[in-house]
């Protein structure tokens, strides 16, 4: 089966790459771009539209790998190998599942769009992020492991709001979003066939095709951004193979929290401090500013690309901590676990103290 997975990041992946170029023209030709200000790092008009080539990608890749199942299914040719044919039937009883998703996916990347060309309310577009969520649990895609329904509801939408605008919120700089994209995804990916979830590491591997090819166009200095169309798709995709993941372990309960906390806790942690010093200055919360992490450590000498790979190195530090979650002997557990997340706890720390020299560096 790692053909299978291998040709859905390839189809992506090139997919992706393949409309980015045109993508680029057209968005200069009919005025498309992102215009400098005082509080946007970069210096000229850079085009928008890489979430146009991002979305349609993950969307073709799908569609190809739905058109294929039923071609097998139908002709099952000889030279394909027996066990794919096992997968088959999987794959057909998650289609109702996956519709819903990208129902759902549609609706974001729209708001997204309109915002790109438009401009829209803040408070609308988070009004439609949690109208999306809601419409998830109504279809039962929800956080499982609290007993109280109304709580479940109520920390399924929330998660899904957050890591949306983790996501849109990480795209302020150059290769941000989408390289963090790529290496949570890829940490997500380990998880999943540490855990035998073929499916959703399939999944993951379509939106590291399309977010990777992206990248390489984003990269410091950035050939055009994605938008909010982009970072608001991916931050949601993201945010839904989360809660259809099965981090549960029986004799480890509290992977279900622990796991998608360590490795989304860097952009997390960003979103949460940049949301605190706006609230604290009162100023809008929806509102551009240039207090991020990065944004602090390119005040204190770092140039972008060195800030970018920084907060990837960071990613990797607390994700390599989730993957070692499995690897734990059940008799050295809640010992294991408190190293760990003190280890997490003293990188947010180190964060926070390399912020607050940020601040002072004005």
């Amino acid at each position: 089966m790692e053909l299978v997975g291998v040709i859905a990041f390839f189809t992506a992946f090139i997919t992706a790459l393949a409309l980015i170029l045109p993508t680029k023209k057209i968005a200069r030709a009919i005025d498309f771009v992102d215009h400098p200000d005082e509080r946007k790092a970069h210096q000229k008009a850079i085009p928008l539209g890489g979430g146009i080539a991002i979305f349609v990608s993950v969307f073709l890749t799908f569609s190809l790998a739905i058109l294929a199942s039923y071609f097998l299914k139908e002709k099952h040719p000889a030279w394909v190998p027996t066990v794919v044919y096992q997968y088959l039937d999987g794959v057909f009883n998650t289609l109702p599942q996956l519709a819903v998703i990208l129902m759902g996916a549609s609706v974001i990347f729209s708001i997204g769009l309109i915002d790109d060309l438009k401009g829209l309310n803040p408070w609308i577009k988070l009004t439609g992020q949690v109208l999306v969520a809601l419409f998830l649990v109504y279809n039962d895609i929800s956080l499982t492991f609290f007993p109280v329904k109304i709580v479940s509801i109520i920390l399924t939408v929330g998660w899904i709001v957050l890591i949306i605008n983790a996501f849109n919120l990480l795209d302020h700089i150059d290769g941000l979003s989408s390289g963090m994209m790529v290496i949570v995804s890829t940490i997500f990916l380990i998880i999943a066939f540490q855990t035998g979830q073929y499916f959703i590491a399939y999944f993951l591997l379509i939106l590291i095709g399309a977010s990777a090819a992206f990248l390489i166009f984003n990269t410091h200095p950035a050939s055009i951004f994605m938008g909010d169309s982009g970072s608001l798709f991916l931050g949601y995709m993201l945010a839904v193979l989360t809660i259809l993941f099965t981090f549960y372990q029986k004799p480890y309960p509290v992977y279900s929290l622990a796991v998608p906390a360590l490795v989304l806790a860097i952009p997390v942690f960003d979103t949460l401090m940049v949301l605190g010093i706006r609230l604290k200055n009162g100023r809008p919360l929806f509102q551009g500013d240039m207090n991020h992490f990065a944004h602090r450590l390119i005040k204190l000498g770092m140039s972008v690309r060195e800030s970018v790979m920084l907060i990837y190195l960071l990613t990797f530090c607390t994700g390599l901590s989730a993957i070692l979650l499995y690897q734990l002997k059940q008799e050295t557990i809640l010992a294991s676990i408190l190293i760990i997340f003190t280890q997490v706890i003293m990188i947010l720390a180190l964060i926070s103290l390399l912020e607050n020299a940020g601040r002072k560096n004005k």
